[in-house]
């Protein structure tokens, strides 16, 4: 196994403040009790933390602090009573916050408690790097679906392709990548 860094625990996305204020990639969806998450498994040398309970539905990226990207995602009042109107939101998740949560909360009393998990909000989980952007070109959205990213990384993934990545000390590639030593 590489060294390097690893991701963080679940958290609802209301707590975005306890995010590192360094620079990363970051990943919102649905925290679900069962064993969902093939994006870290997929991976095993990036699986380092990844929550098991996790249905990830929008990766993206900051070149300068995790925390103050995902406070621009969140919607409603954080962790400490402070309104947020996601002035930055992706659309995906303004029309969670927005259209669906409020829908689904109209029909609580219908949803079986196994397809109840939209009802308690978004959630994240997030790994400081040195270089966000090609990790999250060539890496996540080159290897994973993300429902909610509408992005094209193809310029992004270009760019990084051939390029040693300063995190975990391999080699980008389109399919996957090329170990150094």
């Amino acid at each position: 196994m590489m060294n390097g860094p690893s991701w963080e625990k679940l958290r609802p996305l209301k707590n975005y403040l306890d995010a590192p204020d360094k620079p990363g990639v970051y990943e919102i969806g649905f925290r679900k009790e069962a064993y969902i998450a093939n994006q870290g498994t997929a991976f095993g040398l990036h699986a380092a933390g990844y929550p098991t309970n996790f249905f990830p539905m929008y990766v993206g990226k900051h070149e300068g602090s995790i925390r103050k990207r995902l406070g621009e995602h969140f919607i409603g009042v954080n962790a400490r009573g402070e309104h947020r109107t996601g002035s930055k939101a992706s659309k995906s998740i303004k029309s969670y916050y927005k259209e669906l949560l409020p829908k689904l909360q109209s029909m609580q009393a219908k949803i079986p408690a196994e397809l109840s998990f939209p009802l308690e909000g978004l959630y994240f989980t997030c790994i400081p790097l040195t270089e966000p952007k090609k990790f999250e070109s060539m890496v996540r959205l080159g290897h994973f679906d993300y429902p909610w990213n509408r992005r094209d990384e193809r310029a992004a993934r270009e760019s990084a392709e051939g390029t040693e990545s300063l995190d975990f000390g391999y080699i980008y590639g389109q399919k996957a990548v090329r170990f150094i030593g």
